[in-house]
């Protein structure tokens, strides 16, 4: 069961704060999620424990099958469309007008364009509902774990439409405190350029390889393969996140449930309860992201030790690291497996966490980031009673 009081849940309302709603995207996703849902039949019922999922063998088998199904729809609908595009470029280019060549070639292009959106927003969705349902989470609708208004609906839909977290504040924690807002938007350019980019740099080499003529000629079609791999490794992408996404609010789920329990923090001093809220705080401005299997972990210690206040700034890596020297060893050891879990959650290690971890971790600084490779691979891969195993808070170091 999970710890969450009614009082707690109401203070955990209470300190939620995003910034914007739910975009227009973010909207159509969960509704088409939640049709896709009521579908299948599946929408209400009980909640599914780890334990009642099928072996890791057949989950990352399952979970692999689905992501290649649908990455290799996308190939085939980006290479089709394209394809069609190149053709009318081809064929009529230098036999209609100006005029009409580009009134042919704008409609043809615009009608591939929707056909390709719309073919990649479906084969995202199906994908992201098909993993859901190996893991049990179209039974889902909310969920005390998430802050807000969020669910399991809304954070897949996100993820399969690539639309980004929202910025929430939750005990004044804020990811996003030491990254460059001008530095997210030129990645955010240059991650929807990647096509043409890629065009571009695909065009170079085939000149200097060769020359002009050949390139006169195969210039146009550059654009089906191209097209058709982002289009695949988008779906790919995106499948990948929404397994890391559902097998890691499945183990918060257990760890919740099962394993920060009120008798667990019983055990542990004042100083040592407020450490495993800093813990997750700093370790999420680390990763310098809002994903929800983190927030997910802070929002159930922080409501189960009752550290319900802002403005003690939870996030300062600084005073997490003086305290972990002020409580007892064991307490040292039992924040610093907290740290390891919070850190493979996202799926990936940050710059600045590689950089600072090791100040924390000390000694022990290579089991640690074994432990925390371990967990995010077997999380991105489906070995969630493997990644359940790597969970455990012993009081022991590594």
């Amino acid at each position: 069961m999970n710890h969450l009081s009614t009082n707690a849940l109401k203070h955990r309302q209470a300190l939620y704060d995003r910034e914007a709603p739910p975009g227009f995207l973010e909207k159509i996703g969960v509704y088409y999620y939640r049709r896709l849902a009521e579908k299948a039949g599946l929408r209400e019922g009980p909640r599914t424990r780890i334990e009642d999922l099928p072996s890791d063998d057949i989950l990352e088998q399952e979970a692999r099958q689905i992501t290649t199904d649908n990455a290799l729809i996308a190939l085939s609908v980006g290479a089709v469309t394209t394809m069609v595009t190149v053709w009318v470029e081809v064929e009529y280019f230098e036999v209609l007008d100006s005029w009409n060549y580009w009134l042919l070639q704008g409609g043809v292009t615009l009608v591939m364009l929707a056909l390709e959106f719309l073919t990649l927003f479906w084969t995202s969705l199906r994908s992201v509902h098909s993993l859901a349902r190996l893991t049990g989470h179209d039974r889902v609708e909310g969920d005390p774990l998430l802050p807000g208004d969020d669910t399991v609906a809304n954070i897949l839909a996100r993820a399969a439409l690539e639309v980004p977290d929202p910025i929430v504040r939750y005990l004044g924690v804020d990811p996003l405190k030491y990254v460059s807002k001008a530095r997210l938007l030129l990645i955010g350019l240059l991650y929807k350029a990647k096509v043409v980019l890629t065009s571009v740099a695909a065009k170079f080499l085939l000149r200097r390889a060769l020359g002009r003529s050949s390139l006169r000629i195969l210039a146009p079609w550059i654009a089906v393969p191209i097209t058709a791999f982002w289009d695949a490794w988008v779906i790919y992408k995106v499948a990948c996140e929404a397994r890391l996404r559902l097998f890691g609010h499945r183990l918060a789920q257990y760890l919740a449930s099962e394993i920060l329990t009120p008798e667990l923090f019983k055990r542990l001093s004042p100083l040592a309860r407020e450490g495993a809220v800093r813990a997750v705080a700093t370790t999420m401005v680390l990763t310098q992201n809002y994903h929800p299997n983190m927030l997910m972990l802070l929002v159930q210690i922080s409501a189960t030790v009752d550290i319900l206040e802002e403005g003690k700034d939870y996030d300062d890596w600084d005073e997490f690291r003086e305290l972990l020297y002020q409580v007892s060893e064991e307490e040292r050891y039992f924040l610093l497996d907290l740290v390891c879990i919070a850190a493979a959650f996202d799926g990936k290690l940050s710059r600045r966490e590689r950089k600072l971890l090791p100040e924390a971790f000390g000694e022990h600084s290579q089991v640690y980031f074994e432990r925390i490779n371990d967990l995010k691979n077997k999380l991105i891969n489906g070995q969630l009673h493997a990644a359940k195993e790597l969970c455990k808070l012993d009081f022991r170091p590594g």
